[in-house]
């Protein structure tokens, strides 16, 4: 158990630890419902506290002003560069890529990677996630009821394995996103973590296997992409980068890599357009209003890359809907390298701390009516970095934010246009943290209709969502 170096009257305070199981206990109950718990800590202990009350290894940090502290800071705050449980050499290396890195090591390879991820760069790839969107959307028969979650999965896997690796098949897109789907749902995994042993049938030995099975294809598609002439997608620019020293990156650095860009690239978008759909459903005004100026703009094709900026409801309605249901809810563990202030604290070097986006973004004093979903405030809204981080902020920000911000706006632009969605009656609706990132625990059933369907009444919603989101009735 780690202790400050220094108190000044001020108890920091936690949950009690578990029965046998202690600390441990405590942050495995973390991971297994990462928003429950932060709500929770957040009213019980508040702005600053103790995974486990005496136990300061951890601590939970809310709010726009620890955020600034900890995110502007990366020689004092480093990330975490281990798992917290043992695992393979080939989970080790696929956790490899930026967000594991720190220093000079992590200055190099950003900037080694971030050509590609330039606003001109993923300007080109306009076409290539339109044509995805419509050939998906050309699946979509009105009348039926689908998976809205699922098939925004799919099609962000297609976009992001087309755009980012150059892969056109679409089975080959789909086997080796869900294999990577599958690996980062077991690293937070609290199974795996309470008996990181390869004993047959155990949660740990299906992720090693995951974790072979994926480094194989990735290594596979490397190897494989050397061989090739220069494509367009990220990847292929990547094989050919090099620093101001010449030196280029390896396999291995490029398998860690490519982990890193397909996590920005993917799941964190598809469960952006879920919920943004969903929110749209359950506020019919909005959508109403939102639809009257995607037809008024473009008159039902695709928008260009220059229309996008002439769309203010729809830049308000997805970033109204990714402050309340943040597809990055926490930030995870980072260290420090030395001793530090927190506030009225001295803390010793080693301390973790976490942060929340998700609560972040519920602070009253910035947002009034913090769980309501109201796009219009965006109009007059101009919150500092630190106050509105869906990407992060400071210099380990998602590289992947203008390609993922791009990709949302031009998916809902073409398929509001052509379908109206409506939640069907028997959906539950829940959230659910799978690896890092938060998305509908059950799927999402909606029902399909053509743009000329009425708005249908609202239904009420079952599930854990009224509870942090309130739904117009």
């Amino acid at each position: 158990m780690t202790q400050p170096a220094a108190l000044t009257g001020v108890a920091l305070r936690g949950p009690r630890p578990l029965p046998l199981l202690g600390a441990k206990g405590n942050f495995l109950r973390f991971f297994s419902d990462p928003i429950g718990q932060s709500l929770r800590l957040h009213r019980d202990y508040g702005e600053v506290c103790s995974l486990t009350d005496g136990d300061l290894s951890v601590l939970c940090l809310f709010g726009p002003a620890y955020n600034q502290q900890v995110l502007s800071d990366r020689n004092l705050f480093h990330h975490n560069d281990k798992a917290f449980f043992p695992v393979p050499e080939t989970a080790r290396q696929l956790l490899s890529g930026l967000t594991s890195m720190n220093g000079e090591l992590h200055r190099r390879q950003r900037k080694l990677m971030m050509p590609p991820f330039q606003k001109g760069r993923v300007e080109g790839y306009r076409d290539d996630m339109v044509a995805l969107t419509e050939r998906a959307l050309s699946r979509w028969t009105p009348g039926r009821t689908i998976d809205v979650s699922g098939e925004m999965t799919e099609l962000t896997l297609q976009i992001a394995l087309r755009c980012l690796f150059g892969i056109e098949d679409e089975r080959q897109a789909h086997d080796l996103g869900h294999l990577g789907m599958d690996f980062l749902e077991g690293l937070t995994s609290p199974a795996v973590m309470m008996l990181p042993r390869a004993l047959p049938g155990t949660p740990y030995a299906r992720f090693v296997r995951t974790a072979n099975a994926l480094h194989a294809r990735l290594l596979e598609l490397i190897r494989h992409k050397r061989t090739l002439p220069e494509g367009r997608d990220v990847l292929s620019m990547l094989l050919r980068a090099h620093d101001e020293d010449g030196a280029a990156l390896t396999d291995e650095e490029l398998l860690g890599q490519a982990s890193v860009i397909y996590v920005a690239g993917h799941e964190t978008t598809s469960h952006t357009l879920s919920w943004t759909l969903f929110l749209l459903s359950q506020h019919p005004r909005v959508l109403a209003d939102l639809e009257d100026e995607l037809s008024g703009t473009l008159r039902g094709a695709a928008p260009s890359v220059e229309q996008l900026s002439r769309l203010p409801l729809l830049d308000a309605v997805v970033k109204e809907s990714m402050r309340l249901l943040p597809a990055t809810p926490l930030l995870f563990v980072r260290f420090a390298t030395d001793g530090f202030q927190l506030g009225p604290l001295a803390l010793p070097k080693g301390t973790g701390v976490m942060l929340s986006p998700f609560i972040t973004h519920r602070t009253p004093d910035l947002y009034p009516e913090p769980d309501r979903f109201l796009p219009e405030r965006w109009q007059h809204l101009q919150p500092s970095l630190y106050e509105y981080l869906p990407f992060g902020a400071g210099p380990r920000m998602c590289l992947g934010a203008t390609f993922a911000a791009q990709e949302v706006r031009l998916v809902l632009a073409t398929l509001l246009q052509r379908f109206r969605l409506s939640l069907a009656p028997e959906a539950r609706v829940s959230c659910q943290v799978r690896g890092i990132t938060l998305g509908p625990r059950h799927g999402l059933p909606m029902r399909v209709g053509g743009r000329d369907t009425p708005h249908p009444p609202s239904v009420r919603v079952r599930g854990d969502i009224p509870r942090i989101v309130r739904l117009e009735s």
